[in-house]
């Protein structure tokens, strides 16, 4: 099985391919906008001398993040998802997080993952990285609280952490690939193109124009 994953770091596009076996490949532009995002994809199949009917399943980052770059990469998905028949494994960071650490025994998991405005998002995992609840904002003031209370916690692409200690999980598109792979591996079935979403914590930052009124066709 070749399973293609997308992602669209802060840092710019990433794409990565992993079959069967293990092989893996992963390309980044750094930099970049989302508009780099698909020729990056064509890009990376051509090194690997493979085409999209290669392709048996599709893998992406769901957020938390930018509202631009989650959109882009869930938008590239979909697309992919219609062209090829391929079926979609959607992980947010916080899923990614609980699947990379999680290993089927021990305490139930706490991720915590940047939300943005001094937030975090945060979800709770049992011991096989299946979800207790959905995700959530935690101020930062009472995320150190959180933390201690917890038997185990995973903290994921936080790098300005200053709380009590914690495991740490870097996200990276082969990671999400990875953790597809995993899911897939436990008979956990992955979804159609037009049912992934976007995971948003908040409203968008924008608001209207001094003066301008909001108008909605009817």
């Amino acid at each position: 099985m070749w399973l293609l994953a997308l992602r669209m770091a802060p840092a710019g596009p990433e794409v990565a391919l992993l079959d069967a076996s293990g092989r893996a490949l992963q390309r980044a532009r750094p930099g970049a906008r989302a508009e780099a995002l698909a020729p990056l994809v064509g890009e990376t199949l051509a090194e690997a001398g493979l085409d999209f009917p290669d392709l048996e399943a599709l893998a992406v980052a769901t957020g938390p993040g930018s509202f631009t770059a989650i959109r882009a990469a869930v938008a590239a998905v979909r697309a992919l998802a219609l062209a090829t028949g391929s079926p979609v494994y959607a992980l947010s960071a916080l899923e990614l997080a609980a699947e990379t650490v999680a290993q089927g025994e021990g305490s139930p998991l706490l991720v915590l993952g940047p939300a943005g405005r001094d937030s975090f998002a945060v979800q709770r995992f049992d011991a096989h990285a299946v979800p207790e609840g959905p995700p959530a904002l935690l101020e930062r003031d009472a995320a150190p609280a959180a933390v201690r209370a917890a038997e185990r916690v995973v903290l994921v692409d936080l790098e300005d952490w200053a709380g009590p200690p914690a495991s740490r999980v870097r996200s990276d598109a082969l990671a999400v690939a990875r953790a597809a792979a995993s899911r897939a591996a436990r008979g956990i079935p992955p979804v159609p193109g037009p049912a992934v979403r976007p995971l948003y914590l908040r409203p968008p930052d924008a608001r209207l124009e001094a003066g301008r009124p909001l108008v909605v066709a009817a």
